[in-house]
């Protein structure tokens, strides 16, 4: 029987580390990630056909390296520290690797708020809680061939982003046929805990000028904004399917810099729990609404879309 080796590679998965930035004004800063490394090269595929381990860079290498470059390199976001990984291996590496995925994902912190010496509430110099569950992340990949240039691409996201609206929002007029239980209903709790994975412009990575974090910042909270609407009167959602879309074209027409967008929203259901079957009292409140509810995160409803930038798109004053 005859075989052929087809797509390989090998890394380090799980490299945690954190590190402690000291700043000059006493206060500090702390930068937590976990990070997967992998590479691929031509030249490795000896290890695989005949055992030959002499072109092959350890596994342990790649954990290492995560350490070193975090001590020798100062960076801001983790797209910036990713970007610096897959220059490295390309640069130290280049009989041997030909291309590097990197992905990392953030822990969140943010400053404790107490009171400080004298009784005032402020930000803790350098105490932290955890932030969650959503979980940022970047996917960085550098390819190069000899005598070509390194080509770095960049994807960010984040997962697990949990929100809720408990009015606004219904789904109505959909097709049924003879097994379909699925009440009408133009007022309900809409609810998900969405994944998003954003895709920046080539050319935008190249000019090295992108300000990563902030432009995340705005992602999320452009995401967010669209999804509740106004404070006091909120948005109105058709469906998830509508909303999705709305949202990845706000985020498409705030951020020049991102050029497509992909959106996994499970529709996590909060169903009415029928207390007059069950108990004799009628869940209804001052409104007529049931006001008491039962969650289920499964089975539930998935809905996925890529929304990408049409040819010359222009920035709206969104």
């Amino acid at each position: 029987m005859s075989v052929s080796l087809g797509f390989n590679t090998h890394g380090k998965s799980r490299v945690r580390m954190v590190k402690v930035l000291r700043n000059s004004d006493g206060t500090q800063d702390i930068f937590q990630i976990s990070a997967e490394i992998l590479l691929e090269g031509d030249i490795m595929d000896g290890a695989f056909l005949t055992g030959d381990n002499s072109n092959v860079v350890p596994t342990d290498t790649c954990k290492n390296t995560v350490y070193c470059l975090g001590k020798l390199h100062d960076f801001c976001s983790i797209e910036s520290f990713g970007i610096i990984i897959c220059q490295h291996f390309l640069k130290e590496y280049p009989d041997q690797v030909q291309k590097v995925s990197v992905e990392l994902l953030k822990d969140r912190w943010e400053r404790v708020v107490v009171p400080d010496s004298k009784g005032t509430m402020r930000q803790h110099a350098h105490a932290f809680k955890r932030v969650g569950p959503s979980v940022p992340f970047t996917k960085v990949t550098g390819s190069k061939r000899r005598n070509m240039p390194v080509s770095i691409s960049v994807t960010s996201g984040i997962r697990g982003y949990t929100v809720l609206k408990t009015a606004m929002s219904g789904f109505l007029d959909f097709h049924q046929c003879k097994w379909t239980s699925l009440p009408q209903e133009d007022d309900r709790l809409l609810g998900t805990s969405f994944d998003v994975e954003w895709t920046y412009c080539p050319s935008k990575v190249r000019q090295k000028s992108l300000q990563y974090n902030k432009i995340s910042q705005n992602v999320e909270d452009t995401l967010v904004r669209t999804f509740v609407g106004p404070a006091d009167v909120g948005t109105y959602s058709k469906s998830v399917q509508e909303t999705l879309y709305i949202m990845g074209q706000a985020v498409i027409e705030a951020e020049p810099s991102i050029s497509a967008i992909h959106l996994s929203m499970p529709n996590i259901h909060n169903l009415p729990y029928p207390l007059q079957e069950k108990c004799g009292i009628v869940n209804k409140d001052h409104t007529g609404k049931p006001d008491i509810f039962f969650p289920i995160d499964e089975p539930h409803g998935l809905i996925k879309a890529d929304i990408t930038r049409a040819p010359n798109m222009k920035r709206s004053n969104l």
